[in-house]
């Protein structure tokens, strides 16, 4: 059984919603206080971030990279299109843009509007942030106006990496900030529709 390490609305949010999408049973230890910098925790992530997990003896960190070996090993071709297709490839972009492109300007805002005092907030990074975030929710926007989802009208685990970066953008008020994409809000209201998502609720 999948063992996975998690703090509440950060990444390893993507990982139980995955664990629930594909029905898999799962143990899940919730950290708080200092515990992701104890000596235990540091053994299982170095770096003392989460998302984490120990399968057998295997340990892994990295919400895609944990996203894409449950997928592999569990998945029986599920939430990804078949992995010879060009689709499949589409969906390896949107798996890594819901991370490595769309969370940059997300973390300018989050560093300076949640981890700041007030006085010390950079205006120019939230500015910059904000900007950088509304071009790209205009561009998903674009996408999501030809079909439900990010590769097509079926929901794959690339929604869910980018579906949570969308959510912790809404957090902090960069949906509404944003105009012009009608269609992105309803892809959010169709994610948050889903059964597997609302079970995050139990952990955060």
């Amino acid at each position: 059984m999948i063992k996975l390490y998690h703090i509440p609305r950060t990444r390893s949010v993507r990982i139980i919603w995955l664990l629930e999408e594909l029905g898999l049973d799962y143990e899940v230890e919730v950290l708080t206080g200092d515990a992701k910098s104890a000596p235990a925790f540091l053994k299982i992530s170095p770096f003392g971030k989460v998302p984490a997990i120990e399968d057998g003896d295997l340990v892994l960190t990295e919400s895609v990279a944990i996203v894409q070996y449950i997928l592999s090993e569990y998945g029986q071709g599920r939430l990804h299109p078949p992995v010879d297709s060009k689709e499949y490839a589409q969906f390896l972009q949107w798996l890594n843009f819901g991370e490595a492109t769309l969370m940059q300007p997300i973390a300018e805002v989050i560093v300076n509007k949640l981890f700041r005092p007030e006085e010390h907030q950079h205006q120019f990074s939230i500015d910059n942030g904000t900007k950088n975030f509304s071009d790209m929710a205009r561009v998903i926007d674009g996408v999501l106006a030809n079909s439900d989802y990010l590769v097509g009208d079926a929901f794959t685990a690339a929604d869910i990496v980018t579906g949570y970066s969308l959510n912790v953008a809404d957090m902090l008020g960069l949906i509404s900030e944003t105009d012009g994409i009608a269609h992105l809000r309803d892809y959010i209201d169709r994610l948050r529709s889903r059964e597997a998502f609302k079970k995050i609720a139990d952990y955060n």
